[in-house]
C-alpha cells in the first residue's frame, strides 16, 4: 500500500524541466535592464606619470608621495587582464621593496599591507545584476567645486569628532561656524534639501544639516538612527528572583526598548559599542602619512575605552564602521523588526501576510529576509569592487589632503603642470579657516609623539601652518582599494532595501508612510519618541522631543544606511559622493535579485517601498513572470530599464 495519498504536482521530471525553464527565464530577465556606462573623470591620465588623481597605496612612493609610475602601471595593467602571475609580482606585501624605500617612523605595526581583493569585480554571479551591469557617475576632479566641498566636508568632520551629534546639531563646539563656511561654498548653495533629494547637492542652512544622508528620513529628527540604538522589550516574563538569575547584563528584571538590547534567540545584541577613546587621531606627520602609503601596517594601534556606550560622536560612528561585520547594523535592525509589534510587519502584499492559514517563515518571512541580508552585501561587494578597481581609481581623502599640503608646502615638488594648476584652484575654494583649524589640530603635541617623525633630508619638511595633512580616525588611514564606490555604503544600500521591501513601509492607505514607534502614553501629547544619542555615565537619555519633524520608519532605514556610510567618511576615508553613488547603486543590485525572486512563486507577490531618490518601486511576480515598477516623486512613470541605468 503507498505511504501517501498523491504526488506533488509537478514532480521528478515535469519538476526539473519546469526549473530548467525558470533559471532561463532569469537569464534572459538579467539582461534586460539595460547596459553599464561606466565612465571614469580623466584624471588618471590628465596628471601625466604622477598619476597624482589616483589610487595606488600600497605600491612605492617616493619622498613626496607619488607613485613609482612603472609599478603603478604594471598594477593597473594586471588587473584589467586579470593576470595572477603579474599581480603576484607587484611591489606590495610582502614583495615591498624594503630596501628601496624604507620606513620613517619609529618601529609600530609589523609588516606591509596587502591589496584588498582586487580581481574580486571579474566574478560573476548566478543571481541579479551582474557586477558589470550597474554603474556610478564619474566622480568630481580635484579643481571642481564639488570636490572641494566635499574635501572641506571631510575636514570638518575630522574637526568635530569628539563633539556629540546633539551639539553638533546645536551648533555647539565649533560647529556652527565650521557650518558657515561650508554654507559659503558654491557647492552648497541655491538649493533646498528637497530639491537636493535625488542630487548632489546639498543645503546647509544651519549646523543641523551637517553631515547628513541624502534622502528626507536622514535629514529628520536625531542625526543617528533609532535602529542603532533602540532593543525589544523581552517577549516573556522574567523571574522577580534573585539578581544572578535576571537575563543578561541588566541592572533590573524588567528589559525595555531604551535598554538597547536586541533580542537574538534567547541572547542579546548589544546596542552599546566598544569605541576609540576621544582626542587620538592619525597620520598627522608626513613621515606617518607616507609610512601609510607604501603599505606599513599600523592596523591594530587603536586605543580604545574600557566600557561599552550608544554612539554618540562621530569617532564612536567611525570605530563602530572600522570594527563591523559589514552587514552588521541590519542584520541588528532586522532582528529588531521580527520581533513583531506595530509597525513592524510584514509587506502586506507578499502571500502569507494576510493568509487566515499560513504564517511567514520558510517563504518571506524570518529566516529568508536573514539570510538576503547577508547575501546581498556579498554581491554588493563584487558589483562595487568591480567599479571602484576597475574603472575608477579614486584617491582617498588622505591623499588628497596630502596633496593640498605639499602644494603649500612648495609647488615646485609637485611634478606635473595640470596637477599643480588643480591644486591651486582647489586651494583657493576651501575656506581659510578650515585649513587654518586642521594646522592646529595637526599641531597638537601629542599628535607627534604617537608617531614620531624620523626625517631625512629627502623628505618635505612641512611647517606647522602649512600641515593640512587630513586627521585620520584609524590608525592605518584608508583600507588597501580605491575610494569610489564605496564598499560600506554599497552594502548598506542593499541591506536596507531588502529589510524596506520585506516589510511593511505605508499606512493602510498605501500613501503616507508608517510612523516610527511613538512615545510611551505617559509622553506629552505629540511628543517624538527619540531616543538616546547622549551617553551620560549610567546609561543613555530617554528624550521626548517637542515639535520635532515626524519620524518614520522608513525613514529611520534611510538614516540607518546614511550612518554607517557617512561614519566611514567621519573616519576620514569616503567623501560624500562615495556614500551618494553606493547606495543606490546597491538599492538597484538588491531590486534586480527581488525581481528575479518574484518570478519563482506562483501566487501573487508584491513588495513597495521609497527609493533613495523618492521614486515609488514596486516589484511584483506571479507564476514564472515579474515586473518593476518605477513612479518617481513627481509622480511620472519611468520604465524600470532606465531606472537600473540611472547613476549617481
Amino acid at each position: 500500500m503507498s505511504g501517501t495519498l498523491s504526488s506533488p504536482i509537478p514532480d521528478q521530471e515535469p519538476r526539473a524541466a519546469e526549473a530548467r525553464e525558470a533559471r532561463r527565464r532569469a537569464t534572459d530577465r538579467a539582461t534586460d535592464r539595460g547596459t553599464s556606462r561606466a565612465a571614469a573623470n580623466g584624471e588618471e591620465l590628465l596628471y601625466g606619470e604622477s598619476f597624482g588623481g589616483s589610487y595606488h597605496k600600497s605600491l612605492p612612493h617616493d619622498a613626496n608621495g607619488f607613485v613609482d609610475p612603472a609599478a603603478y602601471r604594471e598594477f593597473v595593467d594586471a588587473l584589467h587582464n586579470q593576470d595572477v602571475r603579474r599581480i603576484e609580482g607587484l611591489p606590495v606585501g610582502d614583495n615591498f621593496p624594503e630596501a628601496a624605500y624604507p620606513r620613517y617612523t619609529v618601529d609600530q605595526g609589523e609588516g606591509r599591507r596587502r591589496l584588498t581583493s582586487p580581481l574580486t569585480g571579474h566574478v560573476y554571479d548566478l543571481q541579479g545584476a551582474d557586477a558589470g551591469a550597474l554603474a556610478v557617475d564619474a566622480a568630481p576632479t580635484l579643481s571642481s567645486d564639488e570636490f572641494a566641498a566635499e574635501l572641506a566636508e571631510v575636514y570638518a568632520m575630522a574637526l568635530l569628532r569628539d563633539v556629540s551629534f546633539d551639539d553638533i546639531a546645536a551648533g555647539h563646539g565649533g560647529a556652527a561656524a565650521l557650518a558657515s563656511e561650508l554654507a559659503s561654498m558654491p557647492w552648497f548653495q541655491g538649493y533646498t534639501n528637497h530639491e537636493a533629494i535625488g542630487s548632489r547637492r546639498r543645503n546647509l542652512a544651519s549646523a543641523g544639516d551637517l553631515f547628513r544622508g541624502s534622502t528626507p528620513g536622514s535629514q529628520a529628527g536625531p542625526w543617528l538612527s533609532q535602529f542603532m540604538l533602540v532593543g525589544n522589550e523581552f517577549p516573556g516574563v522574567i523571574d522577580p528572583g534573585a539578581p544572578e538569575r535576571r537575563p543578561g547584563p541588566c541592572r533590573r528584571a524588567d528589559i525595555e526598548v531604551d535598554d538597547g538590547y536586541v533580542f537574538y534567540g534567547t541572547g542579546f545584541i548589544d546596542q552599546r559599542s566598544v569605541v576609540a577613546v576621544p582626542g587620538v587621531d592619525w597620520l598627522q606627520t608626513w613621515a606617518s602619512w607616507l609610512d601609510a602609503q607604501n603599505g606599513v601596517q599600523f592596523g591594530g594601534l587603536d586605543v580604545m575605552q574600557n566600557r561599552r556606550m550608544f554612539l554618540t560622536t562621530p569617532r564612536d560612528i567611525a570605530t563602530y564602521v572600522h570594527f563591523d561585520a559589514l552587514y552588521q547594523a541590519y542584520h541588528v535592525a532586522c532582528n529588531l523588526m521580527l520581533a513583531g509589534g506595530a509597525p513592524f510587519t510584514f509587506d502586506r502584499g507578499m502571500p502569507e501576510s494576510n493568509s487566515r492559514t499560513r504564517s511567514a517563515f520558510a517563504s518571506y518571512g524570518g529566516p529568508h529576509v536573514l539570510a538576503l541580508v547577508a547575501e546581498v552585501s556579498s554581491r554588493a561587494l563584487k558589483l562595487v569592487w568591480r567599479q571602484k578597481w576597475f574603472h575608477h581609481r579614486r584617491l582617498r581623502p588622505e591623499v588628497a589632503a596630502a596633496l593640498l599640503t605639499l602644494y603649500e608646502h612648495d609647488p615646485s615638488r609637485i611634478p606635473n603642470d595640470a596637477l599643480r594648476s588643480a591644486l591651486a584652484v582647489l586651494r583657493s575654494k576651501i575656506p581659510a579657516a578650515i585649513l587654518t583649524a586642521v594646522a592646529a589640530m595637526n599641531a597638537t603635541p601629542d599628535a607627534k609623539s604617537r608617531i614620531p617623525d624620523g626625517h631625512t633630508s629627502a623628505l618635505p619638511v612641512i611647517n606647522d601652518a602649512e600641515n593640512y595633512l587630513l586627521p585620520m580616525a584609524f590608525p592605518e588611514g584608508s583600507p588597501t582599494h580605491p575610494s569610489y564606490g564605496a564598499g560600506h555604503a554599497t552594502v548598506a544600500g542593499a541591506c536596507v532595501t531588502v529589510l524596506k521591501a520585506f516589510f511593511e513601509m505605508y499606512q493602510e492607505n498605501g500613501v503616507d508612510e508608517l510612523p516610527w514607534p511613538l512615545a510611551p502614553s505617559d509622553a506629552p501629547s505629540g511628543a517624538l519618541y527619540g531616543f538616546g544619542n547622549i551617553y551620560r555615565g549610567g546609561g543613555a537619555t530617554l528624550r521626548v522631543v517637542q515639535n520635532a519633524p515626524p519620524l518614520t520608519l522608513q525613514g529611520e532605514l534611510d538614516k540607518l544606511a546614511a550612518n554607517i556610510s557617512v561614519g566611514r567618511n567621519m573616519a576620514g576615508v569616503h567623501y560624500y559622493t562615495d556614500y551618494f553613488a553606493s547606495i543606490r547603486q546597491g538599492e538597484r543590485l538588491t531590486v534586480s535579485i527581488l525581481e528575479e525572486q518574484a518570478a519563482l512563486y506562483n501566487e501573487p507577490m508584491a513588495m513597495s517601498f521609497t527609493s533613495f531618490d523618492g521614486d515609488r518601486i514596486r516589484v511584483r511576480g506571479h507564476g514564472g513572470t515579474s515586473t518593476v515598477s518605477v513612479i518617481d516623486r513627481d509622480g511620472h512613470q519611468v520604465s524600470a530599464s532606465d531606472w537600473f541605468q540611472r547613476y549617481g
